[in-house]
């Protein structure tokens, strides 16, 4: 068991650092222009406090950290990934990023005033009870936390076969194919993580499925605009707004969750 977590960890970190190795700052910035990342700004910066430290918790390139910060949020972004941060702090100097752990944060109780979480606590293998407590910790006294969480949609359980056979090691080898690695990801009920934050001592601002665009996006290369980095095309936007009306749940992405701390 313990060679096998040990396993899963260094191929997700790895397939991490591959991920944002092969893509470039311009591409990463461009997100900002596209219909469905101007939907999630929108409900970010209702619930992101002005005045405070607002820390992401496994920022990537720090495209977010970069966007807010420009838009007068006093921002740090910290990630495990050293040759990750070392690039985007290439890339801009003045990025207030750093390397560190999210489950062992380097900061002060009570020191961070919103904590924000893209599409992170979905790749422990372990669980996210440990970086969701350093959340808690390093929060103040009602501070908010934005989490965001890849939803097992409809488009997901059809593709899953295809993405089984394509992930195939054996196959790969029939084929002359070198193999890949892959990163750890676990899809969380509603009830599973609501259930988890209460018991943190969270309270549930908000909660919303939003990401239906996207997910038509990774579904099939028919939604793209093949002319940027992995935008959405016409189409997508029209059928996704659709579905995000007809089909709230079934259809989405990703799961929202605004959270408020509530120290007992």
């Amino acid at each position: 068991m313990t060679d096998n977590y040990q396993n899963i960890t260094s191929e997700t970190k790895k397939a991490w650092e591959l991920n944002w190795s092969n893509i470039e700052q311009r591409e990463i910035t461009e997100i900002f222009n596209y219909p469905r990342v101007k939907k999630q700004i929108e409900i970010y910066l209702t619930y992101l406090p002005k005045n405070g430290l607002v820390l992401e918790a496994g920022c990537g390139l720090g495209q977010w950290a970069r966007y807010l910060s420009d838009r007068g949020y006093k921002m740090i972004g910290i990630d495990y990934n050293y040759k990750t941060i070392e690039k985007a702090k290439n890339f801009n100097q003045d990025l207030p990023l750093g390397v560190a752990d999210v489950s062992k944060l380097p900061f002060l109780d009570k020191s961070i005033t919103a904590y924000l979480s893209f599409g992170v606590i979905e790749h422990f293998i372990e669980g996210p009870d440990a970086s969701l407590q350093e959340a808690y910790r390093v929060l103040e006294e009602k501070g908010i936390a934005i989490i965001t969480v890849p939803h097992k949609s409809i488009f997901i359980i059809l593709k899953s076969p295809l993405v089984a056979i394509k992930r195939s090691a054996v196959l790969r080898r029939i084929f002359f194919k070198k193999n890949k690695a892959y990163y750890y990801q676990r899809y969380f009920t509603r009830k599973e993580l609501t259930d988890k934050f209460n018991s943190l001592g969270f309270r549930i601002v908000s909660y919303k499925p939003i990401d239906h665009i996207f997910s038509l996006v990774e579904f099939s290369g028919i939604f793209r605009d093949k002319k940027t980095y992995d935008g959405e095309n016409a189409l997508a936007v029209k059928i996704g707004n659709f579905l995000e009306r007809a089909f709230p749940l079934l259809c989405a992405g990703s799961n929202l969750f605004v959270l408020q701390k509530n120290d007992n």
